[in-house]
Formats: structure tokens, sequence, C-alpha cells
């Protein structure tokens, strides 16, 4: 486990409720860079330059802990 910043804890608490659909991004997110280093976040490219971040079983036990 990690020691998650309040801006990566309210990213996690953000894809957890999208469920699993995740969220879509046109932009790189640079506060999702650590916890995808982590695996408590995956990225799957939708489109040429779209990107779907879902939070992993991994991100939801850390939300647990904190």
């Amino acid at each position: 486990m990690i020691q998650l910043t309040p801006a990566e804890a309210t990213a996690l608490k953000e894809l957890a409720v999208a469920g699993p659909r995740g969220r879509t991004s046109r932009a790189i997110r640079p506060d999702l860079a650590r916890l995808i280093q982590v695996r408590y976040v995956s990225e799957q490219s939708s489109s040429m330059d779209t990107m779907v971040y879902q939070i992993t079983n991994r991100g939801r036990r850390a939300l647990r802990v904190e």
C-alpha cells in the first residue's frame, strides 16, 4: 500500500463511483500516473485521443484502508 495524496484519494473515489465503465478523458491525467504505476487504476485507449480510466480491485482495497 502507498500513502495516497488527497488528490489521488479523490480520483480513486470518483472512479469507484463511475463503476465498471470508468471515466473517459481526452487529456492525459497526470494525477493518475502514480495510481496507474501501482496498479490502483487501469487505463485503456478508447479512441485515438481518448483514454478510459478504471479503478482496479487493488485500488478499491486501498480506499477501504484510507
